[in-house]
Parts: C-alpha cells; sequence; structure tokens
C-alpha cells in the first residue's frame, strides 16, 4: 500500500500535460456549486441580519417589511438546498469520474458533466442519503460523524467508476474498502496541509491550483483500493 508521499507523487505524474484540463474541470465545478452555496449563504445572512432587529422596535410597515424578508431569505435557502442535491450532487460525480480517467488516461472535459448523463437520479439519490447519514451519525457525537465522513467519502468515486452498482451496494462497499483504510485518507488530505499555508498567503486564490492535486491524489487513493 502507498503512503501519502507515493500517492501524491503518482498523482503528480498523472497531471503532467493535463494539469491545466483538469484546472478548468476544478473552476467549472466549482463556479456551478458556487451558485447554490450563493443562495444557501444569501438565506442564512438574511436571517441572521433580521434576528438582530429587535421586534418591539418595528411599526406596521417595518413588521410587513421583516416578513417579506423572511420569506425571500427562506427561499433562496430552499433553493440553495435544491440546486446543491440536484446539481452539485451530480457534479461531484462527474469531478470524480473525471479523475479516475485520469489515473490511466487523459480523460475529456465532459467526463465531468457525466454525473448527468449515467445514473442521474442514483447519483443524486446516493449522495442525498450520505448526507443525511453524515448529519444523524454527528447527532450523537462529533467523532462518530468524522468517522462515517471518511467511510462514505469514496462513494463519489464508486458511483462514477461503476454504472451498474445500486445506493445500497455503493454504501456496502464503501465500508468494505476503507475498512482499516480511513486513517490513510485522512494522512493524505492532511499531507497537502502545507501547500494549504501556502495558498492562505495568496489569499486563497492559490486553492484554485491545489484542488485538481488534491482531486487527483484521492482518485489515486481509491484506485489502489479498487486493485488490491
Amino acid at each position: 500500500m502507498m503512503n501519502s508521499k507515493e500517492l501524491r507523487a503518482k498523482a503528480w505524474d498523472s497531471l503532467k500535460g493535463k494539469y491545466w484540463m483538469a484546472f478548468a474541470v476544478v473552476i467549472v465545478a466549482g463556479i456551478i456549486g458556487s451558485i447554490a452555496n450563493g443562495f444557501t449563504a444569501f438565506g442564512q445572512g438574511l436571517s441572521e441580519v433580521l434576528g438582530l432587529v429587535d421586534p418591539s422596535e418595528m411599526d406596521e410597515v417595518m413588521e410587513l417589511g421583516a416578513l417579506v424578508l423572511n420569506g425571500v431569505g427562506a427561499t433562496a435557502s430552499v433553493v440553495g438546498l435544491v440546486l446543491s442535491i440536484f446539481i452539485n450532487n451530480a457534479m461531484t460525480v462527474g469531478t470524480s469520474n473525471y479523475f479516475i480517467k485520469n489515473t490511466y488516461s487523459k480523460p475529456e472535459f465532459a467526463d465531468v458533466f457525466s454525473g448527468f448523463k449515467v445514473k442521474y437520479g442514483r447519483n443524486i439519490g446516493t449522495l442525498l442519503m450520505v448526507g443525511i447519514k453524515t448529519v444523524l451519525w454527528s447527532l450523537l457525537f462529533v467523532i462518530p460523524g468524522i468517522i462515517k465522513s471518511y467511510e462514505y467519502a469514496i462513494i463519489p468515486y464508486i458511483l462514477a467508476d461503476d454504472s451498474e452498482i445500486s445506493s445500497k451496494e455503493a454504501f456496502k462497499k464503501a465500508k468494505e474498502m476503507m475498512k482499516g483504510n480511513k486513517m490513510r485518507l485522512f494522512k493524505l488530505q492532511f499531507s497537502f496541509i502545507g501547500w494549504g499555508l501556502l495558498c492562505v498567503l495568496t489569499a486563497g486564490v492559490g486553492t484554485f491550483f491545489l484542488i485538481p492535486y488534491v482531486n487527483a491524489a484521492e482518485a489515486e487513493f481509491y484506485t489502489e483500493l479498487k486493485n488490491k
């Protein structure tokens, strides 16, 4: 089994001559994902601002305005949630598909949209369940939620890699594959902390250049687990 350094080296080799395409994939996926996040953030921000206003100081006009703004905020949050489920989840599977293909060949840019083309309903339904299960586990205690999040981390790769696998089978396969490997994935992700600190010095701009490298390394991690 490769350690974090070896996985990073293999990921870096896999990106040679293909980095800028991977960068474009990450940017497009990020822009699409930010639309849903923007609606959610707007809704939450509006609710927080309205929460600072003392109801006793409002007249009838202000109360009506607050009611309308509350409705706008709630609608924005719902729109963000819907976009996240129906758009972002499919993009996650598509991005995973792109980086899996990157481990052994030169993928096409269109692969990032494969989550919409192949088993769309299964993709969004399974990742919705991942989110729900992670939250439920986190409600018990923080640690179980973190452990489960690492168990579920390779599910987008499993979905992208096997068009025939069901949602139930994907969860089962992820549990089997990640048994004894959750800490390895944590160590791999943590090994990028130095690069992350450098990104902070660039006011976060460097993050966009780092993400393709991280994604490529995680795809190498998944591929190794699948082939062992």
